[in-house]
């Protein structure tokens, strides 16, 4: 075993991840205890998983793949199961004939591949796959029927005991009953896999069905008995800190989750209905987020304009667009991006939807007398450089964000309007004075979100007359290849044909001009003109850009034209 953790040493060493020294380290500590060099220098952070991956590869002529580019097959779910795909750390990828392709953590772990081939019956082919992909894919794999187990396990113990009480006891089920308990963790947790925005639960005569919100559409997770309806309410009130006894009026809780290494936070709202409780659940955690103004969606020019205003010292920064527009992403981006020693940043939020390191953040509590007006007023007095609102909905709270920023802070907030020339207008609505807003306001960005394209399905076509119409191309013989989602989609995006979402915007920068407008009274339309006149890139334009690239499909474009909003 010796001669092999050298020469898998070697391996590395030659690639340049890992030194001698570090080699030394890993085999010295290797004396001392059972585990494989490779898991040393993976627990030690002496080496990338992947990187030791490679060098098994290498070593015993086995393929490395990368599990996060393979599309996962359900059928194979019942070849091996759950459990002994979990305790041999395997996932099952491909069955030709009798022959079926695992990816393995371990090569050399014959027990476990010789258990597998006596269970399947079947010759076995291995690949070598990094142990975190491994537990991601089983995850994945296995989520959904687990849940069903779960469901089946939980209602075939209500049926039994049906007989011995006269009703069971919901809120006792909800909290020591472990399938349950089990079923509520699995749904969250595939939810958090699928990257979900919302969790609907939503009790009907004869089922309990189960929706998750993906990139912006409701998807049905399950359908299942309405005997379950109950328990599983009951479960996220308890766990949400809400009154399980309370089923009359409508509820808001949180939770705080922990999916692997993910934190994930969750607004819970619970709503009476006709048969039972509605649950939705919120997932305000940016999951998958990367706080980087370019990953954001921004076109170059849109980039370097939001770059300009971050750099001001003074004035307000607003963000407008419809309730689930990445609105907040963008301004805790924004935040991130502008994070200093030398600068205090304070927020005030209703709620705290991301915990950054460094900021100070302010949660509201209405019922406490914290409003955003009050925290405001307070936060003026914490000597504060930039001030993030999380919503100016009222005079009072509009008043305060343009004195602050006449003062010399950097406020940034948002505002719920279709564009950006319409914000400027809201605020005079507001009761704000015109004067005021053209001398605090800097720049408005409007924000919305469209589906993707799927990258591995989306289907080539050549616009026709109607599309070239459509994309605002007067010449009808020009041939332009466009993309569509195709019938089915295909594993990657969950047979949908797109998969994740792109923020499109339009930035209007306030200049002299526009200032001039606002204080005369002007409309919407007008300032929009001027906007775009002065190279506001449109909402519309936007979106065109990103068809003519193949980003976006022409209906979701038109989708969002329709919406009333550009």
């Amino acid at each position: 075993m010796r001669a092999s953790s050298l020469k898998i040493g070697q391996i590395l060493i030659n690639m340049g991840a890992i030194t001698p020294d570090q080699l030394d380290q890993a085999l010295s500590m290797q004396k001392t205890n059972n585990l494989r060099l490779g898991e040393i220098l993976i627990n030690e952070k002496l080496c990338e998983e992947e990187k030791v991956c490679f060098a098994l590869s290498k070593q015993f002529s086995i393929p490395f793949v990368d599990l996060d580019e393979v599309e996962l097959k359900d059928e194979l779910s019942t070849v091996i199961s759950a459990e002994l795909a979990e305790q041999c750390m395997v996932v099952p990828l491909e069955l030709i004939d009798k022959t079926l392709t695992i990816a393995v953590a371990d090569p050399l772990d014959y027990k476990g591949l010789n258990k597998i081939s006596t269970t399947t019956k079947l010759q076995i082919q291995s690949v070598i796959a990094a142990p975190s992909q491994i537990q991601k894919a089983h995850q994945a794999l296995y989520a959904s029927k687990r849940a069903y187990d779960e469901a089946r396990e939980f209602i075939a113990n209500q049926v039994s005991q049906a007989g011995k009480e006269d009703e069971i006891d919901a809120a006792k089920a909800a909290a020591d009953d472990q399938p349950i308990i089990r079923f509520v963790n699995n749904m969250i947790e595939e939810a958090v896999r699928l990257k979900t925005s919302d969790i609907h639960i939503e009790p009907m005569e004869e089922v309990l069905l189960i929706r998750f919100r993906i990139d912006g559409k409701l998807q049905k997770y399950m359908e299942t008995s309405a005997q379950l309806a109950p328990s599983v309410t009951s479960r996220i009130k308890f766990i949400g800190g809400m009154n399980i006894a309370e089923k009359r009026i409508p509820q808001d809780g949180r939770i705080n989750y922990r999916v692997g290494s993910t934190e994930v936070d969750m607004r819970i709202s619970i709503l009476p209905v006709v048969f039972g409780e509605k649950v939705c659940a919120r997932i305000t955690t940016a999951i998958g987020l990367k706080m980087d103004k370019s990953a954001i969606g921004f076109l170059p020019e849109n980039l370097a304009k939001f770059d300009k205003l971050l750099s001001q010292n003074r004035g307000i920064i607003l963000v407008t667009g419809a309730t689930g527009s990445g609105k907040s992403t963008t301004l805790y981006t924004g935040l991130k991006g502008v994070m200093r020693e030398d600068i205090n940043i304070i927020t005030v939020e209703n709620p705290v939807e991301m915990i950054i390191p460094g900021i100070n953040q302010v949660d509201i509590n209405a019922k406490a007398g914290l409003t955003f007006a009050s925290a405001l007023r307070s936060i003026l007095r914490q000597d504060p450089d930039i001030i993030m609102i999380g919503e100016i909905r009222d005079k009072e709270t509009a008043e305060i964000a343009a004195s602050a920023a006449v003062t010399g802070h950097l406020v940034l907030s948002t505002l719920h309007t279709y564009n950006a020339a319409s914000s400027v207008i809201r605020l005079v609505d507001m009761g704000v004075e015109p004067f005021m807003v053209s001398s605090t306001v800097i720049g408005v960005i409007a924000q919305r979100l469209v589906r993707r394209l799927c990258v591995n399905c989306k289907e080539p076509y050549i616009a026709g007359e109607h599309e070239l119409e459509l994309l605002g191309i007067d010449d009808p013989g020009l041939e332009i290849k466009l993309y569509r989602a195709p019938q089915g989609g295909c594993e990657r995006c969950n047979k949908s044909g797109h998969k994740g979402r792109l923020a499109v915007h339009e930035i209007l920068m306030v200049s002299p001009a526009i200032k001039r407008a606002i204080q005369s009274g002007k409309s919407t339309e007008d300032i929009n003109e001027i906007a775009v006149n002065e190279g506001m890139i449109s909402m519309r334009e936007n979106l065109r850009m990103n068809v003519i690239s193949g980003i976006i499909s022409l209906e979701t474009m038109l989708e969002a034209a329709s919406e009333d909003m550009l």
